[in-house]
């Protein structure tokens, strides 16, 4: 994931619907213009949008089914403005994968395929406007607990990591509909409350706080945006962030935000981090305490990979965890591969700001036989006693199983004819 951005929706933003009217929205409509200048220079391979007017269900999210996404404004009298985009299928079968795995409800119903959404639409047709090389999947909130809008938002950034896609999450939506008596909603004093608190946490980066309203404030303000936010914060959770709050404004009664944030990786920083200080000053890293807890909490196999121009500049890893943490493991790793790969010379300090770093964290490998891989999903395994060889999945130029395990076997020096057992495993990317 490489960044994120709230967004409003409102169909007047648009010259062929306002009819000038949009003009007294123009902090909004510098924003929405910026906002996607920033998302054009990240180029994300998918944009994950959230939009409160695609289908709503109560008790589950609602995942848009099929190949392309088609929608205009007709229905507000504009039907020239319109887009079409592809789905990123495989994208979003990840996440409904890992969603059912949390017993997470998740409705994908062709049904309502078609169904006209103007929260999705509204902010896409900006991006569109300057970056049109992208595939989408739309989702919608739901009105389940707070910790598991927060849990969602976890799973889609995950289900990024697990396939080592770029993406940008969009978060559309309005704040509070109720901030002029003389606005069609009418006034409650919740409103102006409601959009002072919540930009400030967007100013700050204060995401968690988002969680903070209790379910009467936010009935009173009438606000549509904030699960897709809380959704958000839970896919922003294991990075380190830089917000931008781009404009606010609420003319014809209703809030109108627009925030981006740019998102560094926490397993990548903490890589780069441990790298430089070690060549810089012979030193090792101590472990920071503003980690996120998995990386403290948890352990498992990682490899640490350097690129310059391109080009490989040393990867070394480990299949099962030597350390007490995955934050333990990446600082070791980090400092290996920089100076201890033999295909390379060790890492010159003038080199450093070229460096580009990925971070591989394994899942805990399991017995598998060939029918059960997967050259873009798992990578595999291969040992016969001492000898062991490893490949992670996705590279180019792997399309086969049977790819993978003859340049696994090659690696552990495991010749042709020799008994060897097979393992598979999963990667979360991060980059």
């Amino acid at each position: 994931m490489i960044s994120a951005v709230i967004m409003p929706h409102p169909p007047i933003a648009r010259e062929l619907v306002g009819r000038g009217e949009e003009q007294k929205i123009h902090a909004t409509l510098d924003a929405y213009r910026s906002a996607s200048r920033k998302i054009a220079e990240y180029a994300p391979e998918t944009i994950v949008i959230i939009s409160p007017h695609n289908i709503f269900f109560r008790d589950a999210f609602y995942i848009s089914p099929g190949e392309t996404y088609a929608d205009s404004l007709s229905r507000f009298g504009a039907p020239e403005d319109r887009i079409s985009v592809p789905y990123d299928t495989e994208l979003r079968e990840e996440i409904v994968r890992l969603m059912e795995g949390e017993n997470i409800p998740v409705v994908q119903n062709k049904r309502y395929a078609g169904e006209p959404d103007h929260g999705s639409l509204i902010p896409l047709l900006y991006v569109n406007e300057v970056y049109s090389s992208f595939r989408v999947v739309r989702m919608a909130p739901s009105m389940l607990s707070d910790e598991t809008l927060m849990e969602a938002g976890r799973l889609i950034e995950r289900a990024a990591a697990h396939l080592g896609r770029r993406i940008t999450l969009i978060a559309s939506g309005d704040l509070s509909h109720k901030l002029l008596a003389e606005g069609p909603y009418g006034y409650v004093k919740e409103g102006p409350e409601f959009d002072r608190r919540v930009t400030e946490m967007m100013r700050t980066g204060n995401l968690k706080a988002f969680r903070d309203f209790s379910p009467e404030f936010r009935d009173r303000c009438a606000e549509c945006g904030l699960p897709g936010f809380i959704m958000l914060s839970g896919a922003l959770e294991n990075y380190h962030i830089r917000p931008d709050l781009l404009s606010y404004e609420g003319p014809f009664g209703v809030g109108y935000a627009v925030c981006t944030f740019t998102a560094e990786d926490a397993c990548v920083r903490l890589a780069k981090d441990s790298l430089e200080k070690y060549i810089r000053s012979g030193k090792r890293l101590a472990r920071p305490d503003d980690l996120p807890e998995w990386m403290i909490g948890q352990r498992a196999g990682v490899f640490v990979s350097l690129h310059k121009n391109g080009d490989l500049r040393g990867c070394i890893g480990t299949i099962l965890p030597w350390s007490d943490c995955v934050a333990d493991e990446i600082i070791a790793l980090a400092v290996e591969a920089g100076t201890q790969d033999p295909r390379f010379y060790p890492v010159r300090e003038a080199e450093l700001s070229e460096l580009e770093y990925h971070v591989d964290v394994l899942s805990t490998p399991e017995k598998a036989d060939k029918t059960q891989l997967d050259a873009k999903r798992y990578g595999v395994i291969v040992t016969n006693g001492h000898r062991r060889g490893l490949l992670l999945p996705d590279l180019e130029g792997v399309d086969t199983p049977g790819q993978q395990i003859a340049i696994a076997l090659q690696k552990a020096g495991i010749r042709a004819g020799e008994p060897y057992e097979l393992e598979r495993f999963t990667v979360e990317r991060h980059t």
